[in-house]
């Protein structure tokens, strides 16, 4: 078989055939048990590079080779797929896979995508050639009755319904909710077969709703024992032989200030004045890496873990609570290890002139929250209240520093929820950006930078260092150009050529405070690269820094604990030993792929928690109106946001008349029509117009917790 169907595929060179087509070729009926047979050979041939598959699952010999592409898949509402790239494409936009193209991909798999002929303006589409990787999980959803037998409706996207026999309901009811886990794929046609392993029962509180939403994005959940026996073994007390090794600043003003519901602080601030009157700053980490050592079992779950996933009502830490909470933790009269950077600044202009490091041992003096540390330094009362004034003018010195040599700030809404007795959320609040987070995050952003120049610093005859860095790459020239397009055509100026951060804050201080601020902040986030971790360095283009890493946040981020890792070797007499320097030239690449990809994980899974939670606000105010704004104008309808963050759609079905999306403006316009006016002439009404931060008056019509969609309609529009 193999023999023959290489033959007529070099026969027929250069053009490409659907399965059936081949085996008509070959005289092979679709029911014969040979056709499984040409299927299954047809495919290892391609494995081996011996015929190519084409668009729409053609096979051929000398066909145009495609660009290939592996990332996660993620099924939309439509039944479509939209593929996010692994962090080493050469792709940043997802990729869109229609429902034909999916083969037997599921939603959360790792696939590999053929990318298909791109049209002018259009976004990219491919085909999926294999399933990479599928991870074991279990997915829940809805038993539906089918023919002859039941289906289980996942509830996470619109994808594949799961066939379940009767025999695999395990005693589940049509309209219950249930956890069912994969046991046969089928082929790419059919749909995949399951086994139910929990029946919930047909209601669900919002324990079980994060519970779900935990196993949609596969997170990890409790510790293995043999790490929870390593983080228990450690002793309360720092032994005094450690102490020893390390500078003791226990007799120093240092404090922590952090979220008033924080459980683990990972960071602490001094500040003291040198005698050339230059001022020195010092940024003290939770030495992690004494506790988590390399190799070990609470280091290899670190890995796997990545990072903590702060879901709305609480944590998925990366590390026990023996470590996060206690050990690691910077807890005020409290002795802790740790990691310090001191930085030497121009008290006038910001500048920092030279940073030291060194391990450390602190005793906090006090824990601040955001608020305390906000009214001391506004109010000049209570205890360090001078201080704080202190470092809150260093800091803002640090960032006008920062902004005059071209740092992007953006500035985004956090959404907090307030929660009852039995923690179910109650309340959905924008967080106030307080003077005293800004400081915060320009001392973390400066030890960050300290740690990567450094490094920098130590690189010999040019050759990088292996290290792990934080980038951000330039945007995407294209996406900039039709901004620049849609900005001229709204009144305002963006230069896209060879842009620049310095440019592009300038362009976003041009819109401060106009209508148009919200679009263009949203479409500009759009055209910029994604952050990531990379052990080559290109810099870090929204910051405007050549040089960037993760330093501070050894406790929730994995990242930073390697960082601390590497900073110590390359502080040794002689620097890192070159058999560990060849060790990490092969780990990094993959350690950056991984935790880029967890950390992305992370974000989706916190997104996705916050839209449960307003729902849970939501579910019960229908028929209930409230002002809105517009936050998104797609040719479906339009987004529009509540005051206190929630969010849903108004579906152009709801508006009166027939819309239009103008994409130059990015508005949904009425169609205008004609009426008879006063003496019978003929006259065009006049359209309405909806774009980005029009003000609305909203009435809440549904809100369907199963597939995370809520629908507005509008009442009136507000001038």
């Amino acid at each position: 078989m193999r023999k023959e169907l290489v033959s007529i595929l070099k026969q027929n060179e250069g053009q490409l055939f659907k399965t059936n087509e081949i085996s008509k070729m070959m005289r092979i009926k679709s029911d014969d048990p040979e056709y499984q047979d040409l299927r299954h050979l047809i495919h290892s041939l391609e494995e081996e590079g011996v015929i190519q598959r084409g668009s729409r699952r053609r096979f051929g010999i000398g066909g145009a080779k495609r660009d290939t592409v592996e990332g996660l898949i993620k099924f939309t509402p439509t039944g479509n797929a939209l593929v996010h790239p692994s962090t080493e494409s050469a792709i940043d936009d997802t990729i869109l896979v229609r429902k034909r193209d999916l083969g037997d991909a599921n939603d959360g798999d790792i696939v590999k995508v053929a990318l298909l002929p791109k049209k002018k303006d259009d976004r990219p589409q491919g085909e999926v050639l294999e399933v990479v990787e599928r991870p074991t999980k279990a997915i829940t959803g809805k038993v539906r009755k089918g023919r002859s037998n039941y289906y289980v409706v996942p509830e996470d996207s619109n994808g594949r319904d799961i066939m379940v026999t009767r025999k695999d309901l395990q005693g589940a009811r049509e309209g219950d909710r249930v956890h069912v886990e994969l046991y046969d794929l089928q082929d790419e046609f059919g749909s995949p077969e399951g086994r139910v392993t929990t029946v919930m029962g047909q209601t669900m509180n919002f324990k079980d709703e994060m519970a779900k939403l935990a196993e949609e994005y596969n997170l990890p959940g409790e510790f293995p024992q043999d790490v929870l026996d390593e983080a228990h073994a450690y002793p309360e007390e720092i032994p005094k032989a450690e102490i020893a090794k390390r500078l003791d600043l226990r007799g120093e003003t240092i404090f922590t200030i952090d979220p008033e519901d924080a459980k683990d602080f990972d960071d602490a601030v001094s500040l003291t004045k040198n005698d050339d009157g230059t001022l020195q700053l010092g940024v003290h980490i939770a030495d992690v890496s004494h506790y988590v050592t390399e190799g070990s079992a609470l280091d290899e779950e670190a890995l796997f873990r990545g990072t903590s996933v702060y879901l709305v009502g609480g944590v998925i830490p990366m590390l026990p609570e023996r470590l996060s909470n206690e050990l690691c933790s910077l807890r005020p009269d409290e002795d802790k290890l740790t990691y310090s950077v001191f930085m030497d600044v121009e008290p006038d202009t910001g500048k920092v002139l030279k940073a030291s490091f060194a391990k450390s041992v602190i005793r906090s003096v006090m824990r601040f929250s955001y608020e305390e540390a906000e009214e001391r330094t506004m109010t000049g009362k209570g205890k360090y209240a001078k201080l704080l004034r202190e470092m809150k003018k260093l800091s803002e010195k640090l960032y006008q520093y920062r902004r005059q040599h071209g740092s992007i700030d953006f500035e985004t809404d956090e959404v907090r929820f307030r929660f009852d007795e039995n923690w179910v959320p109650v309340e959905a609040y924008k967080k106030e950006r307080l003077g005293s987070m800004r400081m915060i995050e320009d001392f973390m952003l400066a030890a960050n930078r300290a740690v990567a120049e450094f490094i920098s610093r130590k690189a010999k005859q040019g050759r990088e260092l292996p290290f792990l860095y934080r980038i951000h790459a330039d945007p995407d020239p294209e996406k900039l150009r039709e901004l620049a397009i849609l900005a001229k055509a709204l009144g305002y100026d963006l230069k896209a050529e060879n842009a620049s951060p310095a440019t592009i804050q300038k362009f976003l201080d041009s819109i401060k405070g106009k209508p148009e601020e919200k679009l263009l902040n949203q479409l500009m986030l759009r055209s910029m690269a994604k952050a990531v971790y990379a052990e080559h360095n290109v810099g870090h283009f929204g910051l405007a820094f050549m040089h960037y890493t993760h330093f501070t946040s050894p406790i929730r981020r994995y990242p930073d604990l390697i960082v601390h890792r590497m900073l110590f070797q390359y502080q040794q007499k002689g620097g890192m030993k070159s058999e560990r320097m060849h060790q990490y030239y092969q780990e990094l690449p993959d350690i950056a792929d991984q935790t880029s990809n967890l950390e992305r994980r992370a974000t989706e899974a916190e997104r996705a928690s916050n839209k449960v939670a307003q729902m849970f606000l939501l579910k019960d105010l229908v028929g209930e109106e409230f002002e809105a704004t517009v936050s998104g104008v797609t040719n479906f309808g339009l987004f529009v946001q509540l005051e206190n963050g929630a969010e849903g759609l108004v579906h152009v079905r709801q508006l009166p008349g027939r819309f239009y999306f103008d994409e130059v403006h990015y508005t949904l316009v009425q169609q205008s029509s004609s009426y008879r006016g006063p003496g019978g002439m003929r006259e065009k009404s006049k359209s309405k117009r909806y774009r980005m931060g029009d003000k609305l008056r909203v009435q809440l019509i549904r809100v369907n917790q199963e597939r995370r969609e809520v629908d507005f309609r509008i009442v009136e529009d507000v001038i």
